[in-house]
């Protein structure tokens, strides 16, 4: 059974994302090629390897992983079919209580260290994922700005935590239809604040003319 596959665009990107929540592979790049052939199978092998499973804990992970498989798919269908202008609360929603019940039964099947393993394996590829993303984006703009490929290398972490920062605060409220003054706060005090760091860490890496152009450039893409 495949893990999940879609042809619509607007479906596409989510569903990339979702398949992090499988794939060990190292690139989105990877996982873009990989999607229609990811199998549960296939992720439960890898996993068995990477957490040292047990013969009962790796039938009871293919069943969870079926079922989260299943629920994702017939959800991005639905997505698929929906207008384009259709609300998609009930389909992150869907998402986030699918994945949610994914994660209760990861507990009752993993032991203490290898569900710490697991978690930690998922972040190193998120954060691969995001890095490339963020690699990509910068070499698109490296002869604006003038940056070396040195610099570029110690750019691309610093761009790939920024990233992963945001991703965390919009998954966090995705789905809610309405947001409360205080939380809307809240989230912007939390986006200055990665913003504040990550400006801090390229300020560092790049020469005062280097980051005058930097700063024009986002300001440039502000104003699009």
């Amino acid at each position: 059974m495949k893990v999940f596959s879609t042809n619509k665009p607007s479906v596409i990107v989510i569903s990339l994302v979702l398949l992090l929540i499988f794939n060990l592979s190292a690139s989105v790049c990877f996982a873009a090629k990989k999607s229609a052939d990811t199998s549960v199978g296939d992720v439960v092998t890898k996993l068995k390897t990477k957490l040292n499973l047990n013969d009962q804990q790796v039938k009871e992970l293919t069943t969870a992983l079926t079922d989260l498989s299943n629920r994702l798919n017939t959800l991005v269908n639905k997505q698929e079919g929906a207008e384009e202008d259709n609300d998609p609360h009930e389909f992150i929603n869907g998402v986030k209580e699918a994945q949610a019940d994914y994660q209760k039964k990861l507990k009752t099947i993993l032991t203490d260290s290898q569900m710490q393993s697991y978690d930690a394996l998922r972040e190193k590829v998120i954060m691969e994922a995001l890095d490339n993303l963020a690699a990509i984006k910068l070499m698109d703009i490296q002869d604006q700005i003038g940056f070396s490929d040195e610099q570029l290398n110690k750019l691309t972490p610093v761009l790939g935590e920024d990233m992963r920062g945001f991703i965390k605060i919009a998954w966090k409220y995705a789905g809610e239809s309405r947001i409360r003054v205080l939380e809307k706060i809240k989230i912007a005090r939390e986006l200055k604040e990665i913003q504040h760091k990550s400006e801090g860490k390229v300020k560092q890496i790049l020469t005062p003319d280097q980051y005058k152009k930097w700063e024009a450039y986002k300001k440039q893409q502000q104003g699009k």
